[in-house]
């Protein structure tokens, strides 16, 4: 009798136990080939629900509140900076049982403590009344109904000749087509953009022709930054050539293609002797373009706008770097 009584005992003990794991549900695993952006540690618990890279963009840090979206669906604001680099896209949801307000000081905590400065910090309404375009598109419509419980802020480490730029917005989720991700309302969810110029971009590997077609679609435009010259010459140097060989085989491969080549300058010297430097660096890029590698003449045209549409102020040297630069537009 006695071990029928401690059977039956150990059975519903057994069905608790299930009844109980039941009731506490799974961790989400992140999505396979994502990973936290070495040296800023995630929430304890959070996965990550969508992540992309890209080697080189151009990035709107806000500086102010979002006021709207321009022509082309972009989130504007009403102060920001113009940054390039390196991008790296991370979403994650938080475990239940935490407020946005929590994961929001411990990532300020984190980045505080790894020596980043605060640019910009808005909570709630001050975001802005358009703060679900900052995002607008990341897994559809993940943070595009969550206001009043969100927390923004845009961070800036400087070191050793490069740059991060991170902009951070915790919410809890309302409401949204996430057909992708699991989320329930209420539930924490973050983005983190962080985007690496200077020393840390000169690292990068050179911009391959797939990513100057994706660059062109998506921009309209995209900076070669791996084509050298010496200060104040024209002469190419021969460090170019991974990124010209680059440009040579996004030309082969879209042989309908006809490109401006367009060299820019930073600020530095008078007007009219960058704006003829400009143009005549664009023109030995085409040059090059031309003779090495037998692209006809008739699809390229060389053009020059010295210092007169910078990325960043000319002020720091990072700054002048980002803007003596060559990009490709499509006639």
């Amino acid at each position: 009798m006695t071990s029928m009584i401690g059977q039956i005992g150990r059975v519903a003990a057994l069905a608790l136990g299930l009844l109980a794991a039941a009731m506490v549900p799974a961790l989400a695993a992140d999505i396979k080939g994502a990973k936290d952006y070495p040296g800023i540690k995630r929430f304890e618990g959070a996965s990550i629900v969508s992540y992309s890279t890209q080697k080189f963009t151009h990035y709107t840090l806000a500086l102010g509140p979002a006021t709207g979206v321009d022509a082309g669906g972009k989130a504007t604001f009403a102060s920001a900076k113009e940054v390039s680099g390196a991008l790296t896209r991370l979403s994650y949801t938080a475990p239940a049982g935490v407020s946005s307000a929590d994961v929001f000081e411990n990532y300020q905590n984190e980045l505080a403590a790894k020596g980043y400065q605060v640019l910009f910090k808005a909570d709630g309404a001050a975001i802005g009344p358009n703060q679900g375009d900052i995002f607008a598109g990341i897994e559809t419509q993940l943070f595009e109904y969550s206001t009043e419980a969100g927390h923004f802020l845009i961070a800036e480490l400087t070191k050793d000749g490069a740059t991060v730029d991170i902009a951070l917005y915790v919410t809890e989720y309302e409401d949204g087509y996430t057909p992708r991700v699991e989320v329930e309302k209420g539930q924490v969810i973050v983005q983190l953009d962080v985007v690496e110029s200077g020393a840390l971009q000169d690292k990068m590997v050179t911009v391959s022709a797939a990513d100057i077609e994706k660059g062109l679609a998506a921009q309209g435009h995209i900076a070669i930054y791996g084509i050298y010259f010496d200060t104040a010459k024209t002469d190419l140097k021969p460090d170019s050539q991974p990124a010209l060989d680059q440009v040579a085989q996004f030309l082969k491969d879209d042989p309908t293609m006809k490109i401006h080549v367009v060299g820019h300058t930073d600020n530095v010297g008078g007007m009219d002797s960058n704006m003829a430097l400009s143009r005549a660096r664009a023109t030995a890029v085409v040059a090059a373009l031309v003779k090495q590698y037998g692209v006809p003449a008739s699809r390229l045209n060389a053009a020059g706008v010295g210092p007169l549409a910078p990325v960043a102020p000319n002020a720091t040297d990072d700054g002048r770097a980002k803007n003596r630069r060559v990009e490709l537009i499509p006639q």
